[in-house]
């Protein structure tokens, strides 16, 4: 994913179930609204978009429901996670300015 986008879940009941969860990685201005994540597990990885003329390989997910790495401007705001296996969010390598609301989360399966 590329900066300044919006994963806008209002109007339907989006479910991200079973499988890797999102990653949001060296980008700014990102919205994550209304999304249900349950039942993440770790993944086989692939290609992560991280700039604009560049896509970068990650070899594996670690189970988090979001992984935010070296980004910014992250606004996450009613969204429901739970059961995932390695952690809810993680987010690491300087990123910063990272807001959560309005969300609930529940059981974390380390």
């Amino acid at each position: 994913m590329q900066g300044d986008k919006i994963i806008d879940g209002r109007g339907a009941h989006v479910n991200i179930i079973g499988g890797a969860g999102i990653t949001i990685q060296f980008i700014k201005n990102v919205i994550v609204h209304n999304l249900h994540i349950r039942n993440i597990v770790s993944a086989n990885g692939g290609n992560v978009i991280d700039a604009v003329d560049h896509i970068g390989f990650r070899t594996r997910s670690d189970g988090d429901g979001i992984s935010i790495y070296g980004s910014s401007n992250v606004w996450i705001d009613h969204v429901s996670m739970s059961n995932c296996v390695e952690g809810l969010i993680d987010a690491i390598e300087g990123s910063t300015a990272i807001t959560i609301s309005n969300s609930h989360f529940t059981v974390i399966m380390r």
